[in-house]
């Protein structure tokens, strides 16, 4: 309540208000008369006192008073009210702060009974600058009271505390950026305190490194226990007592980096950063690294390689050369040196490489310099003398050598000495001239057959037995196309035989383009072709004029057999028919000589004609040979006949009789009888027939025996059995004729 005080006894008025900055000289100029608080001149001392320490205060305070806790306060609150300021003066505290009053309502109302409190950094949404926005506080707020005793008012001292709040949580973001950055970093950390370096942080990738063992809060000695005896506390002691740091490159290190596994060979990049103090001492150690294994293992493996490669290149005979751009020579290999004569390459060294080649194999040169530096690989033989001038036969490849950005940074190039192999070759071509020569002189066929059958090559020999005229007709023909098809499953069983390795003889019958048949014998071996297949290489011959031989001297043979038996049977009938007829034993052996002789006669000429027949004329020559006088008095006449061997011997032996009969008792058993032998070949039913006559005249008379001997019985029944036709002998006045009739087969 206020204090009414008589005119004559006020004091002095605003002397409690004077000073206080701005919000003093508002305070004095204010009309108070509207107030709740009425006339400062008639504030109470309570009031009085704590309006005059808030103005003269450098901390934000405000007073509020009365019933309606009208607000005052001091410079350093102002800028709190934000647009509020000025006109929240006297104001009540609910209306200046209607908007954070229900926040700040039941503080007050606490306050108002009595109860002071503290609040540190209070987040306070508020609007006083035209928008809501977030502002912290700390601040207390405390009970007034009147002369009464009586709470009247309250007294507070605040700090805006956003700006505080506002950079430690910015602080704070950091630190967990700057925490989440080192957890996640790929390099691994750790930090460890004190001179027994304690483990105090460390990353994921320190975890991962040491096999995720609990480390936080253990000394390393004891955390990682492998570590002692490699130095490595001896290092962190070192680092901690001199305060300089320790960096460490491709460090081998033993760990274990699986629980309850054995230690891992490991290569470390790190450093070991001592931590220091306000006062430069050293209280700690940062480390930071990278596991560089797989980098040192490939550099190793690099290395390896390298001295792998120097050492190809030492024992290589190959001429390793290494060209820039203008073909211009860098390198050269130790084996290249010596191949090519060289003594001194700093006597070649620069030189343009594509000078070293001549004629032809300059151009050569030229073109694989200019596909390489193209990008392309180019490759030429050709001959160059060395620098010795020794004249040598050289196998070139030339390539780019690129850059990381895929330009031709360098020309490789290598040359082979193939000299020896040029030798080989020209040999080998000289050979297989020669043996193509052969081949193609040789009378028997030369095929090469691959394992489909169709025909791969094949000399002129062979050309001549399939009567080919055009060597092109083989391509793609099947060798089975000439076989004879009776024969085909015998060759094609015989052909998978030597393409699975063996060596195979057979005979087979082909039947040429021209339609000849032709008896084959075939000597085939398997033959490998560069792609690795088995093909049939063969020598075939034709031994059909064999063949024929072979079948006409079998039944030479056979006939032979037939002969020897006939003609035994045959001197055993003569001989027993000559005994039985015979008077005496002197014409037994006349008569038997006679005839003996005339079928050894018939004999020679069949052995002549090699008993394939034998002349009609031929065989009557030799049956009258015996008997011609030289007065012509045998008189053969007819055509060219020809004889199977088996009616030349009858005709031999029945001519032979009826000589010897006509000489002892026919017409040349005197000195006028004449024989005329007369034959000729008539068709009878499309069949050609011989027909013979045998007549004499001129010789004594004739008489018709009372019996027919051995002579005439052979002549009209053996010759008609053998000739197949018939023989009739009859006996005329003037002369003994015979007349026989046979078909010729």
């Amino acid at each position: 309540m206020l204090m009414n005080f008589p005119a004559k006894q006020l004091p002095a008025v605003h002397d409690f208000l004077q000073g206080g900055g701005q919000m003093g000289a508002r305070m004095r100029a204010h009309d108070w008369s509207t107030s709740p608080l009425g006339e400062p001149a008639h504030w109470p001392q309570s009031l009085r006192n704590y309006v005059e320490l808030m103005l003269n205060a450098r901390q934000a305070m405000f007073v509020a008073w009365g019933p309606e806790l009208a607000f005052l306060y001091n410079d350093d609150y102002a800028p709190i009210f934000g647009v509020k300021h000025p006109g929240a003066l006297g104001r009540p505290f609910a209306e200046v702060w209607a908007d954070i009053w229900g926040q700040i309502g039941p503080i007050v109302e606490q306050t108002l009974s009595g109860q002071a409190s503290w609040f540190e950094d209070l987040l306070i949404p508020m609007e006083r600058h035209g928008r809501r926005e977030d502002a912290w506080f700390s601040f207390s707020y405390t009970p007034i009271r009147d002369e009464s005793g009586q709470v009247a008012g309250m007294f507070c001292a605040a700090v805006e505390t956003t700006g505080k709040v506002l950079a430690e949580r910015r602080a704070m973001a950091e630190r967990e950026r700057l925490q989440q950055l080192f957890q996640q970093a790929p390099s691994f950390m750790a930090m460890v305190r004190g001179p027994d370096h304690v483990f105090e942080l460390v990353n994921s990738s320190y975890q991962q490194l040491i096999g995720h063992r609990e480390v936080l809060g253990m000394p390393v000695r004891e955390a990682l226990p492998e570590l002692v005896e490699q130095g490595f506390i001896e290092l962190l002691d070192e680092v901690y007592r001199t305060g300089k740091a320790f960096i460490a490159n491709a460090i081998p290190i033993s760990l274990q980096q699986v629980p309850s596994g054995g230690d891992e060979q490991r290569f470390l990049n790190f450093v070991y950063q001592p931590i220091t103090d306000a006062s430069g001492q050293v209280t700690g150690i940062f480390g930071e690294g990278y596991d560089v294994t797989e980098q040192v293992k490939a550099e190793q493996a690099l290395r390896v390689s390298e001295e792998f490669n120097r050492r190809i290149l030492e024992s290589s005979s190959d001429c390793i050369k290494v060209l820039d751009t203008n073909a211009q020579l860098q390198f050269m290999s130790t084996g290249g040196m010596e191949v090519m004569e060289v003594v001194d390459f700093g006597a070649i060294q620069s030189c343009d490489w594509r000078s070293f080649w001549y004629g032809p194999e300059h151009a050569k040169a030229r073109e694989a310099v200019e596909t390489a530096l193209a990008g392309g690989m180019a490759r030429f033989q050709g001959p160059t003398p060395t620098f010795r001038g020794t004249l040598k036969w050289w196998d070139v490849a030339v390539t780019p050598i690129t850059g990381p950005d895929g330009k031709v940074e360098k020309i490789l190039s290598v040359s082979r000495d193939i000299s020896d192999l040029k030798k080989v070759e020209e040999a080998l071509r000289k050979s297989e001239a020669r043996h193509r020569a052969i081949i193609e002189a040789t009378p028997e066929c030369v095929k090469l057959v691959a394992v489909d059958g169709k025909v791969l090559e094949m000399n002129p020999a062979g050309l001549a037995m399939l009567e080919i005229d055009d060597p092109a007709m083989l391509k793609g023909a099947s060798v089975l196309d000439v076989i004879a098809p009776e024969f085909r499953q015998e060759w094609r069983a015989n052909h998978a035989r030597v393409c699975k390795g063996e060596s195979v003889n057979w005979e087979f019958d082909i039947i040429s383009l021209k339609g000849t048949r032709r008896h084959m014998e075939t000597h085939a071996v398997p033959l490998t072709m560069p792609d690795g297949s088995v093909a049939h290489l063969a020598v075939t011959r034709d031994i059909s004029a064999r063949k024929r031989g072979e079948e006409h001297q079998k039944l030479l043979i056979n006939e032979l057999n037939h002969r020897v038996k006939n003609t035994l049977a045959s001197v055993q009938s003569i001989t027993v028919q000559t005994l039985r007829t015979a008077a005496t034993a002197d014409s037994a052996k006349e008569a038997l000589e006679g005839r003996l002789l005339a079928l050894s006669r018939a004999h020679d000429v069949l052995t002549r004609e090699n008993w394939e027949g034998a002349g009609l004329r031929e065989i009557i020559g030799q049956a009258a040979e015996p008997y011609s006088s030289g007065q012509d008095r045998l008189h053969v006449d007819g055509p060219e006949v020809r004889l199977s061997p088996r009616m030349a011997l009858a005709l031999a032996m029945a001519l032979q009789e009826l000589a010897t009969n006509a000489v002892k008792y026919g017409a040349l058993s005197n000195l006028t009888g004449q024989v005329r032998i007369a034959w000729k070949v008539e068709q009878n039913d499309g069949q050609s027939c011989l027909h013979l006559e045998w007549a004499e005249k001129g010789g004594p008379p004739v008489q018709v025996p009372k019996r027919r001997g051995f002579g005439t019985r052979l002549i009209e029944r053996s010759l008609a059995h053998d000739l197949g036709g018939t023989a009739q002998v009859s006996f005329e006045p003037d002369g003994l004729r015979c007349t026989v009739h046979a078909p010729l087969t």
